[in-house]
């Protein structure tokens, strides 16, 4: 039965340290790289004290061709090193649609490498972190690298 291991990515470098240790430690497993695009980018739902909504399709767009700009250059690394991939492009909160994901395709997804951004303190109570959203609640075991 063929691995698959699932990594999230974005375009910091403790993505790309997660991908590099995927590749290194799950060799001959398919490498399902997932990327979140986060529609608060472009949309807002406004508010009561007279913001009104906002939608921006320059916006939505310019985020979508970076995802898969993203993917296909993540991809193109997966593929140099001799392993199968897949890529996923998912829109919501980071935390939420990686958990989706894996509650629909659990069963066919082994692991999870993904990056953590190291923040402590302050910074990561108002920022929360995805990784440990993830490893909190992920159906399958999740490796986080630094």
């Amino acid at each position: 039965m063929s691995r698959r291991i699932l990594v999230p990515i974005d375009s910091s470098d403790h993505s790309t340290k997660a991908l590099d240790h995927a590749l290194a430690v799950h060799e001959g497993a398919t490498v399902v790289l997932l990327h979140v695009v986060d529609p608060t980018r472009w949309v807002s739902a406004g508010d009561d004290e007279g913001m009104e909504p906002f939608y921006s399709k320059q916006l939505e767009e310019a985020a979508r061709s970076g995802s898969e700009e993203l993917l296909a250059a993540a991809a193109d690394r997966v593929r140099d090193a001799g392993a199968d991939v897949e890529t996923v492009e998912l829109v919501g909160g980071p935390a939420r649609a990686i958990l989706q994901y894996l509650d629909e395709e659990g069963a066919d997804v082994d692991q999870v490498v993904m990056g953590s951004h190291g923040r402590t303190g302050l910074g990561r109570v108002l920022m929360g972190s995805v990784a440990e959203r993830v490893t909190r609640r992920s159906p399958v075991p999740v490796t986080v690298v630094r």
